[in-house]
């Protein structure tokens, strides 16, 4: 992405994470950005054209964080530990997308389509990972591949939730952050070693 895009885009964050996304216009976006409007619609003709950019860069940070070239138990562990706290630093930079997500994704069928794909590769990620840190002795080895993928579907159904806590149409409010919920969702899954670990990291 050019530097007048990142500009562009990370100024459109901002005012739709403070003024909400209804509410702010392209032209906006422009003056807060420092550009012109014929600039701007250069290379965004339309704000769902925004959305979308935004969503691919939400994309692009985690992808590039999370790197699964861990070679140890304890590496493993601590690169997951480091993938939900990126997570949830991600949707608190873009909290606006969460906003009101069902309707953000059911108005624009290219987003949603993007969205969608994503969480696949998010799931067959997590897959990978589980599957290492069971090799590495982190994770127990008498749970089944078939409860771990339950558990998979049980983190991916936080990250849910926590994109509705903020609609206006619903008071669901938890006190955590994703990043305390996931954890404490694995926790049960870890070996006395893994659990070592994890609270030696902890301390």
């Amino acid at each position: 992405m050019s530097k007048t895009k990142e500009r562009i885009v990370e100024t459109a964050i901002t005012l739709f994470n403070k003024e909400g996304y209804a509410v702010i216009s392209l032209r906006d976006i422009a003056d807060a950005a420092g550009t012109t409007i014929g600039n701007l619609t250069y290379h965004f003709h339309h704000k769902e054209d925004l959305l979308i950019a935004i969503q691919k860069k939400i994309e692009l940070d985690f992808i590039n964080f999370a790197d699964d070239s861990s070679e140890t138990g304890e590496a493993a562990l601590n690169e997951l530990i480091m993938i939900f706290n990126k997570s949830a630093e991600l949707k608190a930079h873009n909290r606006f997308f969460f906003a009101d997500f069902d309707a953000i994704i059911s108005d624009n069928p290219t987003l949603r389509k993007s969205v969608q794909a994503f969480r696949k590769r998010l799931y067959q990620a997590y897959q990978q990972c589980f599957a290492k840190m069971v090799k590495f002795g982190v994770f127990r080895k008498d749970i089944s591949s078939q409860q771990y993928d339950c558990l998979i579907l049980a983190l991916l159904t936080v990250d849910y939730a926590w994109e509705l806590r903020y609609s206006p149409k619903r008071e669901f409010n938890p006190t955590s952050d994703t990043a305390a919920l996931s954890i404490s969702a694995i926790y049960p899954y870890l070996t006395e070693r893994g659990r070592t670990i994890f609270n030696n990291s902890e301390g």
